[in-house]
């Protein structure tokens, strides 16, 4: 209960990235980088407003003025500068304002044993605990004490996986203890049941009837695996399956849809398996993920009806 309380807290304080955000408290300072997803509002035009989302090169490309360069720019000096270019064009639109939507670029991927596994992104990047608690928080299957960090780009004479011992709890660790979580880097919380994953073997959890280690077969795939640990539970969430490889250069997590692989045997979502893999099956949400989610996209307010709460006491 404690652990559910949390999340919502973190929830209710933390931006996360599918809320459109206003332009406030902290955005002033954000640079936009890759893969964020704007809000283009070019006022008296609508044809010219919309989403668009930054390339790999920091770049957008917008009606009439093509390609813009948004990488490193807050959202007040992109806006000034859309505003001259489209003016330019068409003297009478009074301004454009660019917001942004999704905070891609400061995303990180989590896997394993939480309650809703996959990527998450943040205006702010949290601390290690509040991560995993925005993430619905840990299942009862998991195994805090060995919760790995995988860098996606180590620092010189940084391990790419660290080793974290959350086991004490979100409220007896200290914060400062834990190694800082960056953009891109992905979490993976391990299960008690099964062990580690060594040689020729992997792991599959979450919603299947008997989360664990197997030994590999050669040519296992994806579906493979869940029918190895019993089969996928009622209740599992096909669409966002998670498969999480440790390679020479980080942890690489992609997200399958097994639902759409079923129904219409559509082939890359059943990717072939190497020694190592982890296999996440998600439950489908639950009402208290669909309230955290609401919190999230409210979290302006609830901080503000928090603190005003505090100030009357």
């Amino acid at each position: 209960m404690k652990l559910a309380i949390a999340a919502l807290v973190v929830c209710a304080s933390l931006a996360l990235g599918p809320a459109p955000a206003a332009q406030g408290a902290g955005e002033e300072d954000y640079r936009i980088g890759p893969e964020d997803q704007l809000q283009i509002q070019v006022w008296g035009r609508p044809d010219l407003t919309g989403p668009v989302t930054v390339d790999y090169a920091g770049n957008i490309q917008l009606p009439l003025i093509g390609g813009i360069e948004a990488g490193g720019r807050t959202t007040a000096d992109l806006s000034g500068y859309l505003t001259q270019r489209f003016q330019l064009l068409d003297p009478s639109i009074p301004e454009a304002v660019v917001s942004v939507l999704q905070y891609n670029s400061r995303s990180f991927m989590i896997v394993g044993e939480v309650r809703t596994p996959g990527r998450h992104a943040f205006r702010t990047i949290p601390d290690l605990w509040s991560a995993i608690l925005a993430s619905g928080g840990p299942t009862s299957q998991a195994d805090l004490a060995h919760v790995q960090l995988a860098r996606k780009e180590p620092r010189r004479g940084e391990p790419r996986a660290i080793t974290v011992d959350l086991s004490a709890g979100v409220g007896e660790t200290p914060l400062e203890a834990l190694p800082e979580l960056r953009p891109q880097d992905t979490i993976i919380v391990p299960s008690l049941v099964g062990g580690a994953v060594t040689g020729e073997k992997i792991q599959v959890l979450g919603a299947v009837n008997t989360p664990g280690v197997y030994r590999m077969t050669p040519n296992q795939r994806v579906t493979e695996a869940i029918s190895l640990s019993g089969g996928f539970l009622a209740d599992a969430d096909l669409r966002r399956v998670s498969l999480t490889r440790t390679t020479g250069y980080g942890a690489i997590s992609y997200q399958l849809d097994l639902r759409g692989y079923l129904h219409r045997a559509h082939p890359p979502a059943n990717l072939e398996l190497m020694p190592g893999d982890i296999v996440t099956v998600p439950a489908k949400r639950s009402t208290l993920a669909s309230i955290i989610d609401g919190l999230a996209t409210m979290a302006p307010i609830i901080s503000l009806t928090f603190g005003l709460g505090l100030a009357l006491r």
